[in-house]
């Protein structure tokens, strides 16, 4: 069990240093642009919800 802890924070520091490489991957490729600038409009857009 002392092995488990041990190796606790380097082995969650590889996995989120991971985890944001894959992020940062799928946010820049060039064949994710258009649906980016789309995200970015979402706060900019009006809904009109009938009530």
């Amino acid at each position: 069990m002392n092995f488990l802890y041990e190796y606790a924070p380097t082995t969650t520091l590889i996995f989120f240093f991971t985890f944001f490489l894959y992020v940062a991957y799928r946010t820049y490729r060039p064949s994710a642009k258009k649906h980016m600038q789309d995200y970015a409009q979402i706060p900019l857009e009006e809904h009109h919800y009938d009530k």
